[in-house]
């Protein structure tokens, strides 16, 4: 408790269900380090199995500790329409946005918060390619701000560290699919294309660049109809009355 809030009488109140939930937290984080210490390079995918699991739970932990994330990021309307065409250093709030082009601020009202403080919609996800020694280097960020997580600490906190095990989860769960020989980074457990010429063996990549190297007139192949959808076809001849 601060000396402000001291003389003022009012005290920190915990939100419901922290204490509970971090603790929960630090324990599932605290016994990471002893599975990614047995992992060496070359190591089997199914040795990533239990990492990843373990991970996408504190993940999930750290998630409901942070606050909820909205389509927005604005806290007047955060499941608001979003501008396509926000400028740059403006938020993604359309009614905010519409607001700010046209001059009008509501008496005493909030105007729109940068884009830079504004909470992202999903979390993020690394680049490719990914190794041991990234996931290990993201679990030593993780393991330096879990010591300063406390009952009072600032939701920015929760917000880093939910976002720092999230990538952490990404290349676990890359690593632990079972390898290809496609040799390809970007897609490890790919399949190979068999008719592709060596070092381009990764069936999603040689894809990518047949659709690339494809002439602009060609046919594409129209999406498949969900079921339960019906299909509007247009009649050639009006049906005659009667």
């Amino acid at each position: 408790m601060s000396p402000q809030e001291q003389q003022h009488g009012r005290g920190y109140s915990v939100p419901a269900g922290r204490p509970y939930a971090l603790k929960e937290l630090q324990s599932n984080l605290g016994a990471l380090g002893d599975q990614v210490k047995d992992l060496y390079e070359g190591a089997h995918p199914g040795e990533y199995e239990g990492v990843a699991d373990a991970l996408y739970a504190a993940f999930q932990t750290a998630a409901g500790l942070a606050p909820a994330k909205s389509y927005t990021g604005c806290p007047d309307h955060p499941n608001g329409a979003i501008d396509p065409e926000a400028p740059e250093g403006w938020g993604r709030c359309l009614l905010c946005n519409d607001r700010r082009r046209l001059g009008q601020r509501t008496q005493g009202g909030r105007t729109a918060a940068p884009a830079v403080e504004q909470r992202r919609l999903g979390y993020p996800v690394p680049p490719p390619p990914y190794t041991l020694h990234l996931l290990r280097t993201y679990l030593r960020a993780i393991e330096d701000r879990r010591f300063d997580l406390g009952f009072s600490s600032p939701d920015a906190e929760f917000v880093q560290i939910a976002d720092d095990l999230h990538r952490a989860f990404i290349v676990a769960r890359e690593l632990s699919r079972p390898r290809g020989a496609s040799g390809c980074a970007e897609h490890p457990g790919a399949p190979v294309d068999p008719d592709a010429p060596p070092g381009e063996a990764c069936i999603f990549c040689a894809g990518r660049r047949r659709r690339a190297q494809r002439p602009p007139q060609t046919p594409e192949m129209l999406p498949r109809i969900r079921r339960g959808e019906r299909r509007r076809l247009q009649r050639r001849f009006e049906r005659p009355p009667g």
